[in-house]
């Protein structure tokens, strides 16, 4: 690539690459407003992550028009992120299938994998949190040569995410402690797209909508982080398509 003012030029692309390193937030802002898409290389998310070195494949910034008639309200854009990653098998069995979604109350972002393992997973830069939720639905072809399908999920910090290359499937199981039980019971608690809803509700819509995504998560750390609720049993989510 050759260099331009404030970046290089990609033959291949014909289109110029921004080095938004060189700017700060508000020049960023500036830039998004005059050109409607662009590519760019940048290290920092925003000063809250500014610890976070993009080590893979980033980002595309996308300048989405904000159709507001409120007067002093200005326009605003919203950064998408790309992670490309591979989920591997530490036990070295054949990956059949695999899906990698970073889990959030309204929405999922999904990836499929493909034969290898590759993914590329595209979310918005604003729903990442201190925690995140990676939760990751795999089939093997096990050694009696029979499928096994199950799910593993992960808590990652916003730079654990974005630098993180290899996934792996196998849960890792801890035993901490000792049984304990409570009374009364920690509640379950259902939401549908983001919203509490009770049990009964909850099933009629998955009954009447089987291809709704469906997720539960019976591990209490995962669930506290997820619903804000910290007294809780399992949590049982539904996604409408």
């Amino acid at each position: 690539m050759q260099n331009v003012p404030d970046g290089k030029f990609c033959e291949v692309c014909t289109k110029k690459i921004w080095d938004l390193d060189r700017f700060s937030e508000k020049e960023i802002d500036e830039i998004l407003e005059n050109e409607k898409s662009i590519c760019g290389k940048i290290s920092f998310l925003k000063p809250a992550l500014s610890s976070v070195m993009l080590a893979l494949t980033l980002t595309s910034a996308t300048y989405i028009q904000a159709q507001t008639n409120v007067p002093g309200v200005e326009n605003t854009y919203q950064k998408n992120i790309t992670i490309s990653g591979k989920l591997i098998s530490i036990n070295n069995l054949k990956l059949n299938s695999g899906e990698i979604s970073l889990v959030t109350l309204g929405k999922l972002y999904t990836a499929k994998a493909n034969e290898e393992g590759n993914f590329t997973l595209t979310f918005p830069e604003k729903v990442l949190v201190k925690q995140n939720i990676i939760r990751i639905d795999y089939s093997v072809m096990g050694s009696n040569n029979k499928e096994f399908i199950d799910y593993t999920t992960s808590i990652l910090q916003p730079n654990e995410l974005l630098s993180k290359q290899n996934f792996e499937i196998e849960k890792k199981y801890v035993t901490i402690g000792a049984i304990s039980i409570t009374d009364p019971q920690p509640p379950d608690y259902y939401f549908f797209d983001g919203k509490k809803v009770g049990k009964r509700k909850f099933e009629r819509i998955r009954q009447e909508h089987p291809e709704y995504k469906y997720l539960v998560f019976y591990d209490k750390v995962t669930a506290k982080e997820l619903s804000g609720k910290g007294f809780i049993e399992n949590l049982y989510l539904l996604y409408s398509l």
